[in-house]
């Protein structure tokens, strides 16, 4: 039996889906563009500006946020190349989210001067950070980043996970080896986030594995990149690292993780990985494909640096290791237009999400993720903005015609319920309450609920309270209508 504690229930899988009973579909949703956030145009911002970390922040003018980013050029002709010889570290700030500006940090020089926003001049690749949330967390520890020791692919040189700890989110110093291999692995954005509810920091890794000889044959897979999980209750001592198991869904590489805590509930976490695609041959559509003189300059590199396209996926779990992955693209690379299309896109930031106040007016507050765009390209990387309704990443829908979502048996804890759904004019939701056995309680039968919102109480002629505790099924009759998630509460 399940049993629903207080707090967010979201349809972002078939946890509590009866699906034998139920012909409402579960479908994923897509955030919308809301634009161009920063332009990396700097003499020391080159055309392989990537891996952006952003999470909110506080000081004595109060909350702000912060991004770190690498930059780096890789010399390629007709891009937007500074022929600069280091990954470097970068950190921007923002009181609001969309206008970012570059502090002069004062920490390292280039150009002859330190007026720059750089806070490590050089380092080997792969660097993320985020704020400790752990509340016995000591503050010269307060930003956790994690670094790739070497970019060495050779089967006999050590390849190390490193932290690296600050007391001030500007000078980083090397605190202990999360994990090592001889393999190819952490080559990647990895992440690190503590959870508040099993107390233990968790750590999502690059690994990968031989190919299934079943795979699809249209691309160039020899092995599969693919995510791995290891914890820690210290952030000293780790697990050995598994594989995220997702449950039978398609078996294709996954380029990055870009996992989060949810931050409406934390019992949940959402990733946005890269899904990376190369196909074997070049053929008509990369003839007519947007981009074509660029990507055969970095065909001369390596083939699949203009054969290798990526969009990316969403995923969701509760427990870390156990993952709900939907198969359809969460985020393509969007309209053609000479910048896009290309390896390194759809490269989601990590960290945190960012919830901003929506731009039309007393709406909800919105969702926010950024994503790069341009790399190794003619003009400087940009970093875009996209936002998504709070708990809106999948959602339950039905068409025009009425369909039915019904729930497994469940206990729920509390006397209250409510829904963030949508409706059109003419469609709506009702709500019957079954017993566990699927009869109707009497009493137990909602009004037609309809508009656009993230938190409609559900009201019935009993009170709610009286079921806590029993088994009971949720039917949910709609049309024209999506319901995104329940929350219990007192």
């Amino acid at each position: 039996m399940i049993n629903l504690t207080k707090g967010l229930y979201p349809f972002w899988d078939d946890f509590l889906i009866d699906t034998r009973r139920s012909d409402a579909e579960l479908s994923l949703n897509h955030p919308e563009r809301r634009g161009t956030v920063m332009v990396f145009d700097k003499p020391w911002e080159g055309n392989g500006t990537c891996f952006f970390s952003i999470f909110k922040d506080s000081d004595e003018k109060g909350d702000f946020f912060r991004m770190y980013y690498e930059t780096w050029s890789f010399k390629i002709e007709g891009t937007y190349n500074k022929d600069l010889k280091n990954i470097r570290v970068c950190c921007a700030e923002s009181r609001d989210g969309v206008n970012w500006v570059r502090p002069d940090l004062g920490i390292c020089e280039f150009g002859g001067n330190k007026n720059n926003n750089i806070i490590i001049d050089s380092i080997p690749d792969n660097f993320s950070v985020v704020i400790d949330k752990n509340p016995d967390c000591p503050p010269e520890e307060k930003y956790k980043a994690l670094m790739l020791s070497t970019v060495s692919f050779e089967p006999d040189v050590l390849r190390e996970l490193w932290l690296l700890v600050s007391g001030d989110g500007l000078h980083f110093t090397k605190r202990s080896t999360v994990s090592s291999t001889y393999n190819c692995d952490f080559d990647t954005l990895n992440t690190l986030h503590w959870d508040p509810v099993t107390k233990k920091y968790y750590c999502y890794i690059r690994s990968n594995y031989d190919i299934d000889e079943n795979n699809d044959p249209r691309f160039d897979e020899t092995y599969i990149r693919a995510i791995k999980v290891l914890e820690s209750p210290d952030c000293v001592n780790w697990t050995e690292p598994v594989f995220a198991d997702f449950n039978g869904g398609g078996n294709y590489p996954l380029y990055t993780n870009s996992v989060m805590p949810y931050p409406f509930d934390g019992r949940y976490q959402v990733g946005f990985p890269k899904r990376y695609v190369q196909r074997k041959e070049w053929n008509d559509n990369y003839e007519q494909l947007t981009g074509k003189e660029l990507r055969l300059e970095r065909m001369k590199k390596h083939p699949r640096l203009g054969l290798a396209v990526d969009d990316c996926v969403f995923m969701s779990s509760r427990d870390h290791y156990s993952w709900y992955r939907f198969d359809e693209a969460f985020l393509t690379s969007g309209p053609e237009n000479g910048d896009n299309w290309i390896y390194g896109d759809c490269t989601a930031h990590t960290g945190e999400l960012i919830v901003l106040p929506s731009p039309f007016g007393n709406e909800p507050d919105e969702i926010n993720l950024y994503f790069f765009q341009g790399h190794w390209t003619a003009g400087p990387t940009k970093l875009l903005r996209y936002a998504i309704r709070r708990d809106g990443f999948a959602s339950v829908k039905a068409p025009y015609e009425k369909k039915t979502l019904r729930t497994k048996p469940f206990t729920f804890e509390g006397g209250s319920l409510s829904l963030n759904f949508a409706t059109s004019a003419r469609g709506g939701i009702t709500l019957k309450v079954l017993d566990g056995l699927g009869h109707p309680i009497p009493g137990y039968e909602s009004c037609e609920l309809f508009g656009n919102t993230i938190c409609r109480h559900v009201n019935f002629s009993k009170p709610l309270s009286e079921l806590a505790g029993r088994p009971v099924i949720f039917e949910f009759s709609m049309r024209d209508a999506e319901i995104f998630s329940m929350t219990f509460s007192d």
